[in-house]
C-alpha cells in the first residue's frame, strides 16, 4: 500500500510539473510571437502563465530555454518525450514498398514540421545575436540535419544512380528548410500547398529514377 501510495503520489506531482511547464511554453510563445524574443520578459512570462518567475528559472534556466523547449515541442507537434524518428507516424514511412510513396511521405511530414516552426524559427533567426539564441538555432539546424540523414536512409538503395545517402540527405536537407519555405510563401506569395507540390515533385526528380524505370528494373 504504501508502495502504491509513493508511486501515485510521484505520477502525480510529474503530471503537474508537466502541466506547468506546458503553460510556461503557451504563455511564452504567446508573448514571443506578439512581442517579440527580446522585448518579453521572464517576468512577464511568469505572470502570463501564472507562476512565480523563480518556476520559469528552475524549470527551464533561462528565458533561451523555453524558448528551446518551445521549438522541440512544435517540432514533435506534441509536449510527449517522444523523438521524432520513434514517432509511430514515421516508422510506419518506413514499411511504404513504393519508393516514390515513401518520399512523398517523409516529405509531408517534414513539410508539417516546416509549417509549425515557420514563425517561432524567424523570431530565432532574428534573435540569434544572443549567444543563446544562436545556440538554440544551431542545436535545431544539427537535430534537422539528423533528421533528414535518418530520412535519406530510407531510401537506400533506390536513389538514383551514383547518389549516396549523405547526398540525398543534404538536398532534403536545402529543399526542405525554412529557408526555401520563407522565400516562396512569405516572399513570393505561393501557397503552402504549391509550396508542398513543388517540394515533392523536386524531391522525387532529384532523388529517385522515373517511376517507368523503377518498373522496368524491377522486373
Amino acid at each position: 500500500m504504501c508502495t502504491l501510495a509513493r508511486v501515485t503520489t510521484s505520477s502525480v506531482r510529474q503530471r503537474r510539473t508537466q502541466q506547468t511547464r506546458q503553460r510556461i511554453c503557451d504563455a511564452a510563445k504567446e508573448l514571443f510571437l506578439a512581442e517579440g524574443y527580446a522585448a518579453s520578459t521572464i517576468t512577464e512570462i511568469a505572470t502570463a502563465a501564472g507562476v512565480a518567475h523563480q518556476t520559469v528559472y528552475f524549470a527551464f534556466g533561462s528565458k533561451a530555454g523555453v524558448l528551446s523547449a518551445i521549438v522541440d515541442t512544435e517540432v514533435v507537434g506534441d509536449a510527449d518525450a517522444v523523438p521524432l524518428l520513434d514517432r509511430r507516424h514515421v516508422r510506419r514511412i518506413k514499411q511504404i514498398a513504393d519508393p516514390h510513396k515513401r518520399l512523398e511521405h517523409i516529405v509531408a511530414a517534414t513539410c508539417d514540421i516546416t509549417q509549425r516552426v515557420a514563425p517561432l524559427y524567424e523570431l530565432v533567426r532574428s534573435s540569434a545575436a544572443d549567444s543563446e539564441v544562436g545556440d538554440v538555432l544551431d542545436r535545431h539546424e544539427d537535430q534537422r540535419w539528423q533528421t533528414m540523414r535518418a530520412f535519406a536512409d530510407m531510401l537506400d538503395g533506390e536513389l538514383v544512380s551514383d547518389m549516396g545517402v549523405d547526398e540525398a540527405a543534404e538536398r532534403l536537407y536545402a529543399l526542405l528548410s525554412h529557408e526555401v519555405h520563407w522565400l516562396l510563401v512569405h516572399r513570393r506569395g505561393w501557397s503552402r500547398a504549391r509550396w508542398r507540390r513543388y517540394v515533392v515533385n523536386e524531391a522525387a526528380r532529384q532523388l529517385l529514377p522515373p517511376r517507368d524505370e523503377i518498373s522496368v528494373s524491377g522486373r
